[in-house]
């Protein structure tokens, strides 16, 4: 039916890739549009209606360790991974490139740790 050479696969990777980041915006920015016509209908109403105006939810805020921990983690995962499997199937010369994505890892770990203990020291300063 459809010839699909490995020239034509190699063609529509990036591509697809592009549609699909853009794709993912563009229906991010639609919700939140949507999310945000809501809310206004919903005061509309309330105003209508002589009721009081339904304060927003709260956003639960994460302190921004939180995010580098996270990532700290992943990143350091992926360099041991990479390591290993590079190492296994070429060989530790080439290998030694899953080292970069450990380093940022750690780095970002340890980030998270000294951005956690300047927060609690913060708090208890206060």
């Amino acid at each position: 039916m459809f010839d699909l050479s490995p020239d034509l696969i190699a063609l529509l990777i990036p591509i697809l890739v592009v549609i699909g980041v853009f794709g993912t915006a563009v229906a991010s920015i639609i919700i939140k549009g949507k999310e945000h016509e809501l809310e206004h209908k919903e005061r509309i109403i309330a105003m209508e209606k002589g009721i009081p105006i339904p304060e927003p939810p709260k956003k639960e805020h994460k302190p921004r360790y939180y995010a580098a921990r996270a990532w700290g983690f992943v990143m350091t995962f992926l360099g041991i991974a990479l390591f290993i499997a590079i190492s296994v199937q070429v060989g530790v010369k080439y290998g030694v490139w899953g080292l970069l994505p450990l380093a940022i890892g750690v780095g970002l770990l340890l980030s998270a740790g000294y951005e956690k203990k300047e927060m609690e020291r913060k708090e208890r300063d206060v």
